[in-house]
């Protein structure tokens, strides 16, 4: 049995942090001379003295000591026994995995090589500061912050430095980059004083208030980048939600030009309730980007339809899929009223799109929408339509094995990018699962996680692999979002599914594998890798929010286990007619 020793400070005291490789027997040993268990370090744990040293070197044969500064930052202890689950956990430390170090600067502390251990990067200047960022390292972020001048943005998670000189010199020394900064010093500070922003209300819905601004580039790029922005062409004015969040990005963005901003607001015109939620915001996104796609003639049949799915309250998902299908039926017929089209026309129409060689899932879609045109919109529940439905191609989804699946966590270095493909196959979860998931809805002391309002309208509940729980806690408290596990680009927003399959893409690019796998591939792993270490299929079912058992049975014919244990008659009859040879 082999242990591995670490000094820690645990207790308000240095302690000797014992890591190994989960089994009963060891534990045995350790309870019986008196160590104990830390939740908070996730290691077993004695006093710090040539006593406890000794007691350990008698009862365990082989013992490895690794020093205290290259301990690893997030040990994260496989939890076995009465907890264990159908995988082996997948933690970020290389006892957990038994495998070597893979170069993951995030988990080791090195005061060498800051550009390529800490990937410090210079950013744009925001007014009288330089800004840059750089991976979280405790010493080096203390001594960043006792220099006059430096301080840390918490919205951004950037560092802004004073532009002077004698602040660029502290800088320097503590980061060991010489230069890091330019020598644009504050009097070459682009000033726009003078200039002046005027916000008035929009009386025509006063969730909205209008920004004026002067015929500058950069003040216009500035709020183009607002995330819910949009430009009103008869009143040449942005509009903005009137929410007081908004009104101090305003301020702070226009801070450095020293921009005079003039609100011409009445009183309690800000409100809170006026910032549009994550869904409000899809949706109207969806139903513009909708619009767009059709000529005035059409758009009185789409409104109806639009407007229909929102009342039903389908996702944002499902009324683009319906109305892009449903806006290429109208775009064939000219946009004539779905009325006046009669039964064998649209048969005809399905045919073609067969024809042209489109998928059962794009017929199944365009029949899935006319139906719900005719039915749900124009009210005919009685009016049955005889449409054709294409057969659908059964094809297996790709899937990687436990191996293939370990390769992709180690290339990824970014310990954000690296904990949200570890929950993904760890918990089973698709994409919009993984950028929507919120600190309220893992539960810590449960291990589980509780996922609201997914495909179909359905919650359920998945596991929380243990594995990961030390790392996230890490995470939450050196990234400190507040709401979304995952924060995108602005405090409070998710990650976009883009950004997340972009991190995929990547790592699969980096672990050299020849696959083609995406996250939803990681999914598809999870059922697999359960199914073959025996997990009853209701319970996969449930895991992965299947309404029909069938949807879940198709991973029995991806299990490994399964296919290995299968001759063919082929390989039966050569090893037969072998065997005979060898008695002849």
């Amino acid at each position: 049995m082999s242990i591995t020793l670490k000094k820690l400070w645990h207790r308000d005291a240095v302690r000797i942090g014992i890591y190994f490789d989960h089994n009963f027997e060891t534990i045995t040993i350790l309870k019986s001379i008196g160590c104990k268990f830390s939740k908070t370090k996730s290691c077993w744990y004695t006093d710090y003295s040539p006593e406890a040293y000794t007691l350990l070197k008698k009862h365990f044969s082989s013992i490895t000591i690794e020093k205290a500064e290259e301990q690893l930052v997030t040990q994260t202890q496989l939890v076995t026994g009465e907890y264990s689950r159908d995988l082996s956990p997948i933690a970020s430390g290389e006892f957990q995995l038994g495998i070597p170090k893979v170069g993951n600067p995030e988990h080791k502390i090195e005061t060498s090589l800051f550009v390529q251990k800490l990937r410090i990067q210079l950013l744009g200047n925001i007014g009288k500061y330089w800004v840059f960022k750089m991976q979280y390292h405790q010493t080096i972020h203390k001594e960043l912050l006792s220099i006059n001048g430096v301080y840390w943005n918490t919205n951004y998670k950037v560092f802004m430095a004073m532009r002077n000189q004698k602040v660029k010199i502290q800088v320097e020394n503590v980061l060991q980059i010489f230069p890091f900064f330019g020598d644009d010093y504050l009097f070459k500070e682009i000033s726009y004083r003078g200039q002046r922003i005027t916000i008035l209300p929009h009386l025509e819905d006063k969730v909205w208030m209008e920004v004026y601004v002067p015929k500058i580039t950069a003040i216009h790029e500035k709020l183009k980048r607002f995330s819910m922005v949009k430009y009103s062409k008869v009143k040449d004015c942005y509009l903005l939600p009137a929410a007081p969040l908004v009104f101090e990005s305003i301020q702070l963005q226009m801070e450095p030009y020293e921009v005079l901003i003039v609100s011409e607001l009445p009183l309690a015109y800000l409100q809170k309730k006026n910032l549009p939620n994550r869904k409000q915001i899809d949706l109207t996104r969806t139903k513009q980007s909708l619009f767009d796609q059709v000529p005035v003639l059409g758009r009185e049949y789409l409104s109806v339809m639009i407007d229909t799915l929102l009342a039903l309250n389908y996702s944002s998902s499902t009324i683009r899929t319906y109305c892009s299908a449903f806006i290429q039926f109208l775009r064939h017929y000219d946009y004539r009223d779905p009325e006046t089209i009669s039964n064998i026309e649209i048969i005809k129409y399905l045919g073609s799109l067969m024809e042209r060689g489109l998928s059962a899932a794009t017929g199944h879609g365009m029949v899935n929408s006319l139906h719900f045109y005719y039915q749900q919109v124009l009210g005919k529940k009685h009016f049955e339509i005889s449409l054709p439905r294409p057969k659908k191609e059964k094809k297996l989804p790709s899937v990687l094995t436990m191996e293939e699946c370990l390769k992709i966590f180690q290339v990824v270095d970014n310990p954000k990018h690296k904990l949200l493909l570890l929950i993904g196959y760890g918990a089973g979860l698709r994409v919009s699962e993984i950028v929507t998931l919120q600190w309220k809805d893992i539960l810590f002391e449960e291990f589980k996680i509780h996922i609201k309002n997914a495909k179909g309208k359905k919650d359920r509940m998945v596991m929380l692999p243990f594995s990961v729980v030390q790392s996230l806690k890490i995470y939450r408290e050196l990234f400190n979002c507040k709401q979304y596990v995952f924060e995108g680009q602005f405090a409070g927003e998710p990650l976009s599914t883009g950004t997340v399959q972009n991190v995929m893409r990547e790592a699969l690019k980096k672990s050299g594998l020849e696959k083609k796998a995406t996250v939803h591939t990681l999914r598809h792993s999870f059922a697999t890798h359960l199914l073959e270490n025996g997990t009853d299929i209701r319970y996969i079912q449930k895991f992965l929010g299947h309404a029909s058992i069938k949807t879940t049975t198709i991973y029995t014919h991806l299990t490994k286990t399964a296919v290995d244990k299968i001759q063919s008659p082929l390989d039966r009859m050569v090893d037969e007619n072998n065997k005979k040879k060898l008695t002849d």
